[in-house]
């Protein structure tokens, strides 16, 4: 079964696997009015994993597809100039096996997630791997779920199936010597959760607390609700913690019930906690009061659907954007909703594409986002469509990146399916 999840999550990760994407001629209109994309830098690098590049200061960390490989598992760690594309450079240790997440800056090293709970370790500077950890409590062999998130000195992630586990600890532990036995390392348990949810959520940290969620969906158990909770950073105390869904949701006849399946469902902004998934739900974190939740049932139409299968929402103007998921045409995958009352606000779609695992980004009153099909720009504030440049070969499931006024995504072939790494200018 295992198996079978890691082959289901990798297609995910790449456009040419077709899966998700619903090609059918004449499905969108040719009269959507025109847009040119600028390219600020095209890197000439391929990706193997489209969601990888992160931004730290000026620079581009990536997963590239090496010079002279043309497999899929295997993967170099690339340091690009944010501002000209520029290789800075590439680390001469390989790696298989990711976890499929961003690597993660914490001053001069860069760590990068393997399967079966192995960290390596580069310098940010020059990109010589340092070192190799492996994390695990008690020899159980645990692994990484897809997510790491960095604050201060700590890296905290979540350790599953012998066990659940929410984890912290200081990357000071580690030895940086450059040398390439195995280190060992002992994570803090933060959280093992009596409902016996896994730790899903990637970790999302607000005025010194770090909040995660569980997941029952890998169990395939609709008796037991999400959890959500927060932990002090300092004291690690459980400062915060709900639960919804499950039961819940059985009980209104929900199109589907909340197991918390989503990695990234987590956006704090002004002292609420926004949980966008399948069902939209918000608290203030001060008092822990639930302010509202909306779960779509059976008999609400699908044009008012509004999941969530987003890598980044975004505030903007009091309402959030993200996107989501389409099973037909009428089905709307690029969604504002209003922060306030969680109510829709305007969606949209290409209605080409059935799913979307990706962000928008908003700047200067726009949203952008590039599918298989085109980059699309939009009025964010009314959901009007500005232009489409269907010559821009996106990707439903990749990552993009704000730095400055460069949106940094992947622009896909459509002949090979390969990605390449480029910026495209979004100022006004």
């Amino acid at each position: 079964m295992k198996t079978y999840i890691k082959a289901f999550i990798l297609c995910l990760t790449f456009s040419s696997c077709g899966l998700f994407v619903h090609d059918k001629p004449g499905n969108e209109a040719d009269t959507d009015p025109p847009y040119t994309a600028k390219i600020a830098w095209d890197s000439g690098l391929y990706s193997n994993y489209y969601q990888s590049h992160m931004v730290d200061g000026d620079s581009v960390f990536f997963y590239e597809r090496p010079p002279g490989y043309d497999t899929v598992n295997i993967y170099a760690l690339t340091r690009l100039d944010a501002e000209t594309g520029r290789i800075i450079w590439r680390s001469n240790v390989l790696f298989r096996e990711i976890v499929f997440c961003q690597p993660v800056v914490i001053g001069n090293y860069v760590y990068v997630f393997l399967m079966w709970n192995v960290i390596l370790c580069f310098d940010r500077e020059t990109g010589e791997n340092t070192a190799r950890v492996l994390v695990d409590i008690d020899n159980k062999g645990l692994e990484f779920m897809n997510f790491a998130t960095a604050y201060q000195d700590y890296l905290y992630l979540s350790l599953w199936t012998n066990g659940r586990y929410f984890v912290r600890f200081a990357v000071n532990l580690i030895d940086q010597s450059g040398g390439t036995a195995m280190q060992n390392i002992t994570p803090e348990i933060l959280w093992e959760p009596e409902t016996g949810g896994y730790v899903y959520a990637k970790p999302v940290v607000y005025n010194n607390v770090v909040y995660t969620g569980t997941n029952i969906n890998i169990q395939g158990v609709e008796g037991r609700p999400v959890e959500v909770a927060g932990f002090d950073i300092d004291t690690k105390e459980m400062v915060f913690h709900v639960t919804f869904g499950g039961p819940e949701d059985i009980g209104v006849n929900a199109r589907n019930i909340e197991k918390g399946i989503d990695y990234y469902p987590i956006f704090i902004h002004d002292d609420i906690l926004y949980y966008l998934s399948t069902s939209i739900v918000a608290w203030d974190i001060r008092s822990g009061e639930r302010l509202y939740r909306h779960v779509f049932t059976n008999n609400t139409p699908v044009s008012k659907l509004y999941f969530s299968n987003s890598l980044q929402p975004v505030y903007y103007k009091g309402n959030i954007y993200y996107t989501g998921s389409a099973g037909d045409e009428e089905w709307r995958n690029i969604i504002c909703i209003n922060a306030a009352t969680g109510e829709l606000v305007w969606n949209a779609s290409s209605k080409k594409i059935i799913y979307y695992h990706t962000n928008p980004i908003i700047t200067h009153g726009k949203l952008y986002i590039a599918d298989f099909h085109g980059l699309r720009v939009y009025n964010a504030e009314n959901g009007e469509l500005l232009g489409v440049d269907k010559s821009f070969c996106g990707t439903g499931t990749g990552r993009n990146v704000l730095y400055n006024d460069y949106m940094i995504c992947v622009r896909d072939n459509r002949d090979t399916g390969e990605g390449k790494l480029v910026a495209v200018y979004v100022g006004e």
